[in-house]
């Protein structure tokens, strides 16, 4: 099966997912078509949001081996090789082997080696740009000028890239893979995070208690739903986030939380993640 490269269906992803955009202060409850609800109708690949963001960028720049540009064919096939990639590992997680990707994107082991020459090198291709592209939209919501509106925005968009990407919630919430650009660009989402949890808090709308450290259980949960659902009702994962959304908001009359959340630590060895004394 040959991966064809994204076309027209980026621009109906993009339509799709600017329903996520409506969950807003005084949207947050149901009132006529439900905000969260988007169409059905999926794109031919896993984390359809991510991938087009890669294919747009990769378009863009000439991709280099050696400080050579890569013959067309040669990038040709390094491009769909990394969309069959994206696909067997969203699906499947990381345990997919090179002569897995090779046959779903319908070219020979000896071509992904000859770009890739382990599965570790196009791991970390294919999800350091992800992380990346995971703060360019932390970046867009701090831009926004609705602080809460812009912390939705950036956890609903985190939120439909894991439920539709195994491999990428492996990488980012399990430490599946460790290797200095993906180290990097986790560590650079932990800023970002921070002051969307800071504005959010100083405007009024976050409750007080809330700290970065709950925003990695909350997308564990939220993925836990998806995975649950997902035989049944592929889009119910985003009910339940809703309903989380709710209980973030600040209102007059609700009690303090008593349980307190975990520390960055415990978070961090939660998710796997070691680091380096």
């Amino acid at each position: 099966m040959t991966v064809a490269p994204p076309g027209p269906e980026c621009e109906q992803l993009r339509a799709d997912s600017s329903a996520l955009r409506g969950v807003s202060k005084g949207t947050l409850d149901r009132t006529g078509r439900d905000p969260l609800q988007r169409s059905h109708r999926e794109p031919p690949w896993i984390g359809g949001t991510i991938l087009c963001r890669m294919t747009e960028s990769s378009r863009q720049s000439d991709p280099v081996e050696g400080g050579r540009p890569l013959r067309r064919d040669a990038a040709l096939n390094r491009e769909r090789i990394l969309h069959a990639a994206r696909e067997v590992f969203g699906q499947q997680g990381l345990g997919v082997t090179l002569d897995g990707v090779a046959r779903h994107a319908g070219v020979g082991v000896g071509t992904v080696y000859r770009r890739f020459p382990t599965k570790e090198a196009l791991i970390q291709a294919l999800f350091a740009q992800d992380l990346r592209i995971r703060q360019e939209a932390a970046d867009r919501a701090l831009a926004h000028p609705d602080p809460w509106q812009g912390l939705v925005d950036f956890l609903m968009e985190m939120a439909a890239d894991l439920a539709e990407n195994r491999g990428l919630y492996e990488v980012l919430m399990l430490g599946a893979h460790t290797s200095a650009p993906i180290d990097s660009a986790r560590d650079g989402m932990l800023p970002l995070l921070q002051a969307l949890i800071r504005r959010a808090r100083e405007s009024g709308d976050l409750r007080p208690e809330v700290t970065p450290a709950d925003i990695p259980v909350i997308q564990h949960m939220v993925y836990a739903a998806a995975q649950f659902t997902h035989g049944q009702q592929p889009d119910t994962w985003r009910r339940y986030l809703e309903i989380l959304l709710n209980g973030l908001r600040r209102r007059p009359d609700d009690p303090p939380l008593e349980t307190p959340s975990l520390s960055d630590e415990m978070v961090e060895q939660a998710m796997g993640i070691s680091r380096a004394e």
